[in-house]
């Protein structure tokens, strides 16, 4: 697929062009879940990186999205206190403990995490604490790259449990949903919409 993707936000919507027209539009301000279905791995990248241009959009990767070189307390404590000049670190430290227990880390297990590296994480861990930072930090639009690649239907239906933390707490927040095409999607519960962005797509 070769098209042209921008993205931007234009009245508290945000507008995905493909070839110049207008092919997705999303309310900021008015929270649920949204699908976009691609063809293939490289569309999906595309879209993403086109999304992620855009000021105030989040991503979410199945990897987490997450520095490797640091540790998960480190990642999670730069969220907290980018532009902050004066912080407080028992806050801080409150504050991931809180988020990390959100979405379904165990206090034992949130006791040793802080000193371990991401990349060394079981995949489904790494997605929890990336989702523990958007908690922390929430951006206007949360893009959440091909989570259900590879995962079996138990392993999705945790990490669609997981997600639904995020509108709980952030009822008012949009995330979409960028999904490789396949017959074996699972569902998203209260799904506001899904399209589809194929090699030719319908600009009427």
């Amino acid at each position: 697929m070769s098209v042209g993707l921008h993205a931007s936000i234009i009245a508290r919507r945000l507008v995905l062009r493909v070839d110049g027209a207008s092919f997705l539009e999303l309310p900021l301000d008015e929270g649920g879940r949204h699908r976009l279905v691609v063809e293939d791995i490289a569309a999906a990248r595309r879209v993403v990186a086109g999304l992620e241009a855009c000021p105030g959009v989040g991503v979410l990767t199945a990897a987490g999205s997450l520095p490797g070189a640091m540790t998960v307390a480190e990642s999670l404590a730069l969220v907290l206190r980018y532009g902050q000049e004066e912080v407080d670190e028992r806050d801080d430290e409150r504050e991931m403990e809180a988020a990390l227990r959100l979405c379904g880390l165990a206090p034992q297990r949130i006791a040793v995490l802080g000193g371990e590296q991401p990349m060394k994480l079981p995949r489904l861990e790494r997605w929890a604490i990336g989702l523990a930072r958007w908690l922390l930090r929430p951006p206007e639009l949360l893009v959440i790259d091909r989570p259900f690649a590879g995962l079996t239907r138990r392993e999705a239906d945790v990490l669609i449990a997981t997600e639904a933390i995020y509108h709980r707490r952030h009822p008012f927040r949009a995330a979409l949903f960028v999904d490789l095409d396949s017959h074996e999607l699972p569902e998203l519960p209260d799904c506001c919409g899904t399209s589809h962005l194929t090699e030719a797509p319908c600009h009427c």
